[in-house]
């Protein structure tokens, strides 16, 4: 009896021990590291073509800061969100686009919404500072509507909150169509060529403020960005991207920092972020998005525009002040501007604050090259 109990005492300290062994050991190997493609004179393209043959889910893991939710690049939706009080039936898509390119719709009948957002410049208008009726010049540049039919919050400040706030904001702005909204309606309601649409789009013989709204967004909502060469790599078009502009792939998903910000399909966050451009205490100062909320958290920051098209949608940032994309890469190497120590040692509680996004990240010239070559093919 002594032995057998013996026995069973010993099969059961193995069974206990197998049993630790077994619920301390891994339960996967962890995967492996992805190959580093770098050589002593550059990127191997070879190494990045097969890191990259694979669809976007199981590309190599990016770099990007703790706390990012970023998204994985990725094609277009073919539908954007819509609400349920302006569905964007064909009637109202139609009628909003004969408006948009009507330039009755500012004061003196000279300048349509696509005076100044021109579908062959990425739905903006290749002048650093928006230019309305009379010469008038806005503080800041046309944004392209790219990226518009998805963001939750719109102008490069976010002061409207839906497209149907947006869209009539240019129509009304003194420096640019410079007609208030009754007017423009008023106008456009005696119009004989407009009464048959807006009955299809609405159900009446003319437009309210309401209306006029609601069909220039439901165009807005259709804009998609042209399809390129990185829609045909994504695609399954492995040779769409050339060696460059792959390696520039590579690049903006890891040591250059970009998918910070501009992530997913439409290559941007629709966040707000102090670049170092808001020129705070000086002639051109423009604190953007605190200008709306007058929250010190937002000074200087904007709306980080869509990549998409980029390459035709200069010049760039809120206020225009680069006309070369090659140019605006090496001052985004360079971390952007910096405070002086002057600055730094002043306690001002409005001064704005860079985004730590914002950092100097050592790309050499070659992968400059890279990266722009990427950009030009989004």
């Amino acid at each position: 009896m002594k032995t057998h109990a013996r026995t069973h005492a010993i099969h059961g300290l193995r069974a206990a021990c197998l049993a630790a062994a077994l619920s301390a050991a891994p339960t996967a190997l962890p995967a492996p590291a992805a190959p580093d493609c770098r050589t002593a004179n550059g990127w191997d393209a070879a190494c990045l073509r097969r890191l990259y043959a694979a669809p976007a889910a199981a590309w190599p893991a990016p770099e990007v800061e703790a706390g990012v939710a970023w998204q994985e690049l990725g094609p277009v939706p073919a539908v954007a969100p819509t609400p349920a009080s302006n569905p964007g039936t064909p009637a109202r898509v139609e009628l909003g686009r004969r408006l948009f390119f009507d330039p009755r719709l500012s004061a003196k009948g000279e300048l349509s919404c696509a005076g100044c957002h021109r579908p062959e410049k990425a739905f903006t208008d290749g002048k650093p500072l928006a230019v309305g009726e009379d010469k008038l010049m806005g503080r800041r540049r046309t944004p392209p509507l790219l990226a518009a039919p998805f963001a939750p919050r719109l102008f490069w400040d976010g002061r409207a909150g839906s497209l149907e706030e947006q869209v009539v904001g240019p129509i009304a702005n003194p420096v640019e169509m410079n007609h208030p909204l009754p007017r423009a309606v008023a106008r456009i309601k005696g119009l004989d060529e407009y009464r048959a649409p807006w009955r299809a789009a609405f159900g009446t013989a003319g437009p309210d403020e309401a209306t006029l709204a609601q069909a220039l967004a439901a165009f807005v909502r259709t804009l998609r960005p042209e399809a390129t060469a990185f829609d045909r790599f994504l695609a399954g078009d492995a040779a769409a991207l050339s060696d460059g502009a792959l390696t520039g792939l590579h690049l903006f998903r890891t040591k250059a920092g970009c998918l910070n910000c501009h992530y997913g399909p439409l290559l941007t966050d629709h966040g707000f972020h102090d670049i170092g451009l808001s020129f705070y205490g000086r002639r051109n100062q423009d604190l953007g998005r605190f200008e709306v909320t007058r929250n010190k958290a937002d000074l200087g920051a904007f709306r980080t525009p869509s990549l998409r098209n980029v390459a035709r949608a200069g010049p760039w940032m809120h206020n225009g002040i680069f006309p070369d994309l090659k140019g605006l890469l090496r001052m985004y190497n360079a971390g952007m501007g910096n405070l002086t120590p002057k600055e730094t040692a002043t306690a001002d509680p409005y001064r704005p604050r860079k985004s730590p996004l914002i950092r100097a990240r050592q790309l050499d010239e070659a992968e400059i090259d890279a990266l722009h070559a990427f950009l030009e093919a989004l």
